[in-house]
């Protein structure tokens, strides 16, 4: 299985759906890329596996999980946002298909990715679908910010919490894969707890260099004077999907900042810097995701903070 971490919340997962007490819907929320979505995805696959022996599933090998792997198994609708949003046209259709009976399967399954960007339509819609369950139906939703859903939808699903992943899990993942010990620290480096993030890392080892350029493009402007920072904010705030790159980059640097100098000087000025540059990104990240604030100038004031 190819779960990095979590173990306790699959061992959790596995014994009910053992004891017969699967939830018609699950909230998994936690950070960005650290396997929720990986993990619905083995969940369905547990519970729709044609291996006889429940302690082998999910096999990996039958019809059910290859296709439920490639989201293309007939019982499995996988809802993602369509244009930065998730509208109530893709809810109405995901209430109408699990109305249908299995097709191949004793569950109908929905995974809802990045539930957070329904608009209020949409989560008027599923409000309804999970006020009024559709027999054997299981419908999990992966946020990162649980807080932008109704409270409604949050009271009627069983929430599961992620955190990041120990270092040493993920370092232990690293060392059976075999790669170099500087690779290694690179990664672990970047990651920060985020198994997707490694995965990444390993597929695609540009992303590496990607992270190298931005960390030096913050560090020269900690240095640079205000008319620099202001001319990168022009240019870096003009995308929204590059700019929520650069800021998860920089908001991971920081964090690292912050634990290292926990650890080796913890001088009260440094750590309120730190403490009050990742607390900045992080309202920034959030204004971005909610508002239309304009995205240069919410460069503009993190940066007149380095």
């Amino acid at each position: 299985m190819n779960l990095i971490g979590h173990r306790h919340i699959w061992k959790f997962l596995v014994k009910s759906s053992r004891a017969g007490k699967i939830s018609h819907a699950y909230l998994f929320s936690g950070p960005n890329k650290v396997g929720k979505k990986t993990l619905a995805l083995e969940f369905i696959k547990f519970l729709n596996c044609q291996e006889s022996d429940i302690d082998k599933r999910p096999c990996q090998k039958c019809y059910c999980c290859r296709e439920i792997a490639k989201k293309t198994f007939p019982d499995l609708i996988f809802i993602e946002p369509q244009k930065k949003e998730i509208r109530i046209s893709q809810i109405r259709e995901l209430g109408w298909k699990l109305s249908l009976e299995p097709y191949s399967s004793v569950f109908k399954s929905a995974i809802i990715d990045d539930a957070h960007l329904m608009n209020k339509e949409a989560q008027s819609a599923l409000l309804k679908t999970l006020e009024e369950p559709q027999g054997r139906a299981v419908i999990i939703l992966v946020t990162s910010l649980p807080e932008l859903l109704l409270p409604t939808i949050v009271s009627r699903t069983e929430r599961i919490r992620f955190s990041f992943v120990s270092r040493e899990e993920i370092q232990r993942y690293l060392e059976k894969r075999g790669l170099s010990s500087d690779l290694r620290e690179r990664i672990l480096s970047f990651s920060f707890g985020r198994p997707g993030e490694v995965i990444d890392y390993l597929n695609y080892p540009e992303k590496l260099k990607v992270i190298d350029q931005k960390i030096k493009d913050l560090e020269k402007l900690i240095n640079s004077s205000l008319g620099e920072r202001f001319r990168y904010a022009k240019e870096e705030g003009k995308e929204l999907t590059r700019l929520m790159e650069t800021l998860d980059i920089w908001l991971r640097y920081f964090r690292g900042k912050l634990r290292s100098s926990l650890k080796t000087s913890p001088k009260r000025a440094s750590l309120a810097k730190y403490k009050k540059l990742i607390n900045l990104i992080q309202d920034i990240e959030l204004l971005l995701l909610r508002t239309e604030v304009n995205k240069i100038l919410a460069l503009e004031t993190l940066l007149l903070e380095l």
